[in-house]
């Protein structure tokens, strides 16, 4: 016991400034978490904007995958329609870190988020410290005070909400390090291992960090010291060899990671790669001074996410210090020289769009600008670092000068006007700075009491900046987070345990565009950076809200209910849809959640962030994103506390025979209607052809203060009186009980009109970029049906707005042709259907609702059968006349191969690092200055 006792005397006695770098990060973070209220010290989470509609989502599909469904890691039918899963792991799932998800259970879900982003940040402090402990001989509290400077900078602060990127300032640190021992040992494989790592923990950040890693590498040879004897010839060939071996490695680092990349560069290709630019444009974003004021405490609020400035706070010891690291005579002119160079172009890659546009893989970024500036912060951090160490070297002048500019830029804050920064962050802040720079003077003294005055106010600073820049959010309380779990989980269950066939499942309502991943179920809505470009397209042209990277189904008809396989619907239980006439109270609010290209809704997210941990029935509320009266066309199977489910008994299964002539099918530009009307077409197997949507004009046209111009299908409107309420009314009375349709153009927003059905506001989700079709009637023959678009601007442009009946009896007849071609499923799962169908007619197709990506493949009677595309999308097959067996698969493309490459990667990996140890160096002849890899 005593040995033990000693190991751990000796362990804390030579590693407790490591153990302070992390644990240092972690006390200050939790204890700020506490006071916020944050669970389990209250009911509030970190769950805000994507963190809490992507990411947790994300999450729980994690836990079911590792747990219980591994297959769905390839492929799951929780993402929209169906889609390959490897580039949504990569991007979001694959840190070493999520494996403490699988410690939590489903219940304590926002903990484990709250855990391991905890864990992430101290972590990062940790691997600082280890970088400054080994690469730069730091020690005692001045390594643990840069080490948290490092961990708490502004970009974390900010940015822990995207947690996935968080590895990024983990693993900085190691790839840093394993450059500075490939520099001085020749040796590579810690280099190569870390960076591979990172590689597999965020593909993304890994690629910014791999930029990074070249100008770094670079740099670092400006600090190279050669014996005076060597010549030239030996100094270029030492320059020469050691850029191949960096080179070498970082290709195995690759190579290692390609079992994963690969597949995922695959994927990109339909989805996230899809959208990159190649055009250059090399103007400002910003003026550059305006960079200055995030260097000061808490310079952050809710309107820097979507477009602002870097965030590039570092602390006001590594900030000083870093600008002395310029006069320092400890670092030869030519270091200085090129840090001063690598500064500038960093600063610059964060403000000429060109520039930034590269470090984002040719894709600007939508909401979180300048997702790279952590590597500037890490270079300042770690610069300052190294000037602090050799401060005896660096001239009074320069502390002066230093200490004069962040004045300067105080008396330029002070003048300026920007809104996330206030008189007494600045006035804090330069406090802050006049207190280091007098401890920097000090420092000459050595009085003992120094680097723990050093420590404590680079804690005081770091603690107030993440303190005030985490009260800037809002965020979703954990009782309404699991209360909404719980009811929505309750009924999704009971569909599943009642029904094990495959089919989707949509809601009236959401809480995020992920739930079919937190409660397991195929979907249609869906929301992520690697969504496959083509569904959107898909969907937006039939008439839902999409954008770069989700599809809502809030807005679907009778006919694509019954196409896309959806069986079921939750709607929220105070809409009684069974009975003519009933809507929603108009106290209710429009379906919102967090979308890069959307700002946070905080009347909305108030019904996520009461306090109460108990909810009543009032308390909890339904985000609803859609009226849709033609839930009174199906069956209501049961109701819970909240929510009542419906049966679609028009559902088709996920493939069934239909007329080959929907191979001739085109997408449609603006035309929902037609699309639709187009397909139905194309199933109908009869000899006389019938309009399935046909127009209608509306009864009656009211205006209130309102002028108009042009025609119904491209009308403008004009207030006749500026700030008096001005209104349209359409009205139209059903002359039959079939479902009744309008268009409506994306020139309708928010910002310029309300939209009333009945005189309650139509609840309708919010950001679309294509003309919708909205369901405003449905068995209400002989009721008067009136919708209103109040104007909210002097203008408004209602284009492509068109009311439609819907055939529904002859509707009828098509799904009842196409369910006797149905394919019957003996056995399913996330990448394979198996099973039977009878086709009655010759010229037909094996129409499925998958998309056609080419991992799928289908053999008929155990021959393979090549797939065609039906609409650019979906995907069909060849099939005759009569009986025959189905087998679809899917494969992760290029899987494999990359495994593969992986493996030899390895091998070589392992050849590389032994002929480098076996081998005799003269490496001890060549030094960096005060570098000393261990």
């Amino acid at each position: 016991m005593s040995n033990l006792l000693q190991a751990i005397k000796k362990f804390f006695q030579s590693h407790w400034p490591l153990l302070l770098a992390f644990f240092g990060p972690f006390i200050i973070m939790a204890t700020i978490y506490g006071f916020q209220g944050v669970y389990p010290f209250g009911n509030s989470t970190l769950l805000t904007v994507d963190l809490g509609q992507q990411y947790v989502d994300f999450y729980a599909y994690y836990r079911e995958t590792l747990l219980h469904n591994p297959l769905s890691f390839f492929y799951s039918f929780s993402k929209a329609i169906g889609g390959d899963m490897i580039g949504l792991w990569a991007y979001y799932l694959t840190s070493p870190f999520n494996l403490i998800l699988i410690l939590f259970p489903p219940k304590l879900i926002t903990l484990a988020v709250t855990t391991l982003t905890l864990i992430k940040i101290s972590t990062a402090g940790l691997t600082f410290g280890i970088l400054l402990k080994k690469a730069f001989d730091g020690k005692g509290f001045i390594l643990a005070a840069f080490s948290i400077s490092y961990a708490l900078m502004g970009y974390t602060i900010v940015n822990q909400l995207n947690i996935m990127w968080l590895d990024g300032l983990v693993f900085l640190p190691m790839v840093i390090l394993g450059i500075e021992k490939l520099l001085i040992t020749k040796k590579g494989s810690f280099y190569t291992l870390f960076l591979a790592i990172m590689l597999v923990a965020n593909y993304y950040i890994a690629y910014m960090i791999c930029i990074f890693t070249v100008v770094y590498f670079f740099f670092r040879l400006t600090g190279i010291h050669f014996p005076n004897k060597i010549a030239l010839k030996k100094k270029i060939i030492y320059f020469f060899t050691t850029f191949l071996r960096f080179a070498w490695y970082s290709l195995l680092a690759g190579g290692l990671s390609a079992f994963l990349l690969i597949p995922t560069f695959n994927a990109l290709l339909a989805s996230k790669a899809s959208y990159t630019n190649f055009k250059l444009d090399w103007n400002f974003n910003y003026p550059i001074q305006e960079i200055i004021a995030k260097f000061y405490l808490g310079a952050f609020n809710f309107d820097q996410m979507p477009d602002g400035t870097p965030n590039v706070f570092i602390g006001s010891l590594a900030l000083i210090s870093f600008g002395c690291f310029f006069f320092n005579r400890a670092f030869p002119i030519r270091e200085r020289f090129g840090a001063l160079l690598v500064s500038i172009f960093l600063i610059l890659s964060m403000n000429i769009k060109a520039l930034n546009l590269m470090w984002h893989g040719m894709q600007y970024p939508i909401w979180y600008p300048y997702r790279f500036s952590f590597v500037f912060c890490f270079f300042m951090i770690l610069l300052g670092f190294r000037s602090f160490m050799q401060l005896k070297k660096i001239p009074i002048w320069g502390i002066i000068l230093t200490l004069s500019l962040t004045a300067l830029a105080s008396v330029y804050l002070l003048k300026a006007q920007f809104d996330f920064i206030y008189e007494a962050q600045i006035i804090l802040t330069s406090l802050f700075v006049v207190l280091i720079v007098l401890l920097l003077i000090l420092k000459a003294q050595n009085y003992f009491w120094l680097p723990l005055a050093f420590f404590l106010v680079s804690v005081a600073e770091m603690t107030i900046n993440a303190t005030v820049d985490l009260s800037r959010l809002s965020y979703v309380t954990n009782s309404s987070f699991l209360d909404y779990k719980k009811e929505v989980g309750s009924a999704i269950n009971q569909i599943q345990e009642n029904d094990s066939d495959f089919y989707r499942i949509e809601k009236t309502f959401l809480r995020s565009k992920n739930d079919s991943f937190q409660f397991g179920y195929p979907s249609v809505t869906h929301f992520s950076s690697t969504f496959e470009k083509e569904i959107p397209t898909l969907f937006g042209n039939l008439g839902f809200p999409v954008g770069n990277g989700f599809v809502t189904y809030s807005n679907g008809t009778l006919f694509t209910d019954a196409f896309f396989g959806i069986k079921y619907f939750a709607s929220e239980n105070n809409t009684l849809y069974q009975l003519p006439g009933n809507y929603l109270d108009s106290s209710s609010e429009l379906a919102t959640d967090s979308l890069p290209d959307n700002p946070l809704n905080e009347n909305v997210l108030e019904n996520f962030t009461k306090s109460e941990s108990n909810l009543t029935k009032q308390d909890l509320t339904l985000n609803v994103m859609s009226n849709k009266p033609d839930l009174r066309y199906y069956l209501k199977q049961n109701s819970h506390e909240f929510i009542s489910i419906f049966k679609n008994p028009n559902a088709l299964p996920i493939a069934f025979g239909a007329d080959e002539q929907l191979l001739q099918e085109k997408l449609l530009i603006g035309q929902p209607i037609q699309l639709q009307e187009n397909l139905l077409q194309s199933m109908d197997q009869k000899d006389e052809r019938i309009r399935y949507f046909t127009p209608l004009a509306f009864n009656s046209t009211v205006f209130q203060n309102v002028t108009s111009n042009g025609n119904m299908q491209n009308i403008t409107y004009k207030k006749q009186v500026a700030n008096k309420k001005a209104t349209v009314d359409f009205q139209f009375t059903p002359q039959t009980d079939d479902p009744y349709y309008i268009t409506l153009g994306p020139s309708i927003k928010e910002k310029n009109a309300t939209i009333y059905l009945n005189g309650k506001v139509l609840n309708q989700y919010k950001t679309y970029r294509d003309s919708i079709v909205i369901n405003v009637a449905s068995r209400q023959k002989g009721e008067t049906i009136t919708i209103s678009f109040e104007l909210l601007e002097d203008t408004l442009w209602l284009d492509n707005f068109h009311l439609y009946r819907f055939n529904e009896a002859a509707f009828q007849s098509v799904i009842t042709n196409l369910k006797a071609n149905q394919l019957t499923i003996d056995s399913y799962g996330d990448t394979y259907f198996k099973g039977h169908v009878t086709i009655q007619n010759d010229n037909q197709i094996l129409m499925t609702t998958i998309p056609d990506s080419p991992g799928w493949t289908v053999k008929i009677d155990g021959k393979p059968v090549k797939s065609k595309k039906v609409l650019d999308t979906l995907m069909a097959v060849p099939i005759s006349k009569g009986k025959h067996q189905v087998e679809m698969r899917y494969r992760t493309p290029y899987f494999k191969e990359a495994v593969i490459i992986s493996l030899l990667s390895g091998g070589l990996l392992i050849t590389s690092h032994l002929f480098f140890t076996k081998g005799k160096h003269s490496h001890n002849q060549i030094q960096l200055k005060e570098t000393k890899p261990k």
